[in-house]
């Protein structure tokens, strides 16, 4: 696809994925509209704000989103917005609701009457549950959290602007993603962040088996399925490369990078209610569709990922020097 011929639009456009995507986008010569919530700092996208068209609209506010993008007319779209937390809490209920499912309805109903090539929702692992694995497409989903229901109905929505209304949709169900400017309350940036700062990281005892994926693989197989015929409309495609690690083994590899006289507190933690233990993705659709293949292997995507930490924390230990 020549991107340069294309207009895309990217909701969550300031979030760790959705920042990473604007960036190969933009490298990439596509003109790019970023869609962020109102009065939102641009953060990771602000180096790029030049080359790109940013539209603030709260996604779950449909005159709010009406108005935003009365003139845009996206060729491509990335859905990437959410509201991401994944506690077994029943007050999550009404936020999950109200910004992953009321808010890709939104979207969709802006949308309809656009003559889109492409519209990516991106889904979640948590959709699972505790499914058998490797998670195929093919398994019934098992939302275990407010979140994962969201994320699971929001998909049954898409596929039925599919099946009913010919909507040019398809899911990219995600597996775990991590990498340069992740939230520091994630599991690898919140272990790289207390070990850099010598300080004790508190764990479970780390028996949990899941995949990780590098931020670049993970939007490197979203541009690639941009390029997918039609007949992937109305899909669920896994992105991810299927490799499980035991949680604890990414925790030895983590310390191995930092200190090896690190303080790690394994068992200090109990397992979450209702804790998935295993969690990994048969990719083989994916495969077909693309040939997408990971480049970043876990201990190489864990030392670019702890050398960014590692040169944020200079940089605002520098910005303090008075």
């Amino acid at each position: 696809m020549n991107w340069k011929n294309k207009n895309v639009l990217v909701t969550g456009a300031t979030g760790f994925i959705g920042s990473h995507l604007v960036k190969r986008l933009v490298t990439e010569g596509a003109q790019v509209s970023a869609l962020i919530m109102p009065e939102c700092s641009l953060g990771p996208i602000a180096a790029f704000s030049d080359h790109i068209n940013i539209i603030q609209a709260d996604i779950a506010n449909l005159d709010s989103l009406q108005a935003a993008l009365v003139l845009e007319k996206p060729d491509i779209v990335f859905h990437l917005a959410a509201c991401v937390d994944v506690r077994r809490d029943w007050d999550c209920v009404p936020l999950m609701i109200n910004n992953n499912l009321v808010g890709t309805a939104n979207l969709l109903n802006v949308l309809k009457d656009r003559q889109i090539d492409l519209m990516i929702n991106i889904g979640s692992s948590e959709e699972y549950g505790d499914a058998s694995t490797p998670q195929s497409e093919t398994n019934r989903e098992l939302p275990v959290s407010p979140y994962s229901f969201s994320k699971v109905a929001a998909v049954y929505l898409c596929q039925m602007a599919a099946r009913a209304f010919s909507f040019p949709v398809v899911t990219a169900r995600l597996f775990p993603v991590y990498g340069p400017g992740q939230n520091t309350g994630m599991f690898i940036p919140s272990a790289i962040m207390k070990l850099l700062s010598h300080e004790e990281f508190r764990m479970s005892q780390g028996e949990q088996i899941r995949e990780f994926n590098y931020v670049d693989d993970v939007v490197e197989a979203l541009i690639q399925l941009s390029f997918c015929d039609d007949d992937i409309v109305g899909s669920v495609i896994n992105v991810g490369n299927g490799i499980p690690y035991k949680i604890i083994e990414v925790i030895d590899t983590i310390k191995s990078l930092i200190d090896d006289n690190a303080c790690i507190q394994v068992g200090a933690l109990p397992y979450r209610v209702g804790e998935v233990m295993e969690s990994y993705c048969d990719n083989s659709l994916l495969k077909c569709l693309t040939g997408w293949e990971p480049q970043f292997s876990l201990g190489k995507g864990l030392e670019l990922t702890v050398q960014w930490y590692e040169n944020e924390l200079s940089a605002g230990e520098g910005s303090n020097d008075g």
